[in-house]
């Protein structure tokens, strides 16, 4: 199989100030997001802590575990999947020295629906933009999702302005990403993925952008309501 750039530098994916520095500066947003969102659907269940620790969570494509790190901090009963063996063995050996109880495994979500593993919560990361049949990708996600649950993406819309934010300037201007990151046809619209979603019966829940705003710290990422580059989007029933 071919190395992907992921596997490539997958020795630096946990240096804060390396290739993934954007990835690592989202993370924050992203964890407001995904907490107010599990929060708000499952509230009746008491608190956050209380609710991560009965409901079974999938993180899609982990690679290194910034996520996955984030939610076993706050007790989260998580399977953090992704194809890559060099992340995946990056990211245990970084949960064993922080003693964090992660089940990381180097698989697919097709070999999951293939056991018919169901999951409560499902979260997919900064993922579906580099699939390549991400139509396919996105059903089997809703189809391991459980009745009553949640699936939240974030990835990049496709339109003028997704280009010029994240290839033209981040990738070939500023060099804030390795080159060759992203691919602007691999990118997804929100209404493709609802798309998806209707079929299941699920629903949306709630959509943001997410931009970049440059900080003496490097980069701190706000929520905004322009979904044409960025975005997260979580889906319900």
């Amino acid at each position: 199989m071919k190395e992907s750039i992921f596997d490539k530098i997958s020795s630096e994916w946990w240096d804060k100030n390396g290739p993934m520095k954007m990835l690592h500066s989202m993370n924050v947003t992203r964890m407001l997001f995904i907490k107010e969102r599990i929060l708000n659907k499952y509230q009746k269940l008491g608190s956050l802590k209380e609710i991560l620790e009965k409901k079974l969570i999938l993180d899609l494509g982990c690679g290194g575990g910034i996520l996955s790190e984030s939610l076993a901090e706050e007790g989260a009963n998580i399977l953090a999947i992704d194809q890559s063996k060099k992340l995946i063995n990056e990211a245990k050996k970084r949960a064993k020295s922080k003693k964090l109880k992660i089940d990381y495994q180097c698989q697919s979500i097709k070999s999951l629906k293939g056991k018919r593993a169901k999951f409560d919560i499902i979260l997919c990361m900064e993922v579906i933009e580099h699939v390549q049949d991400y139509r396919s990708f996105i059903k089997l996600a809703f189809e391991c999702l459980k009745k009553d649950g949640i699936i939240i993406f974030s990835t990049i819309n496709k339109s003028v302005l997704s280009y010029f934010t994240t290839i033209f300037l981040a990738e070939k201007i500023l060099k804030l990403v390795p080159s060759k990151t992203h691919d602007w046809d691999m990118y997804v619209k929100p209404e493709e993925i609802l798309g998806v979603a209707e079929k299941f019966s699920f629903r949306l829940d709630k959509i943001k952008g997410l931009a970049a705003i440059p900080s003496l710290q490097g980069f701190k990422w706000i929520r905004i309501n322009n979904t044409k580059a960025n975005y997260i989007i979580s889906i319900i029933n």
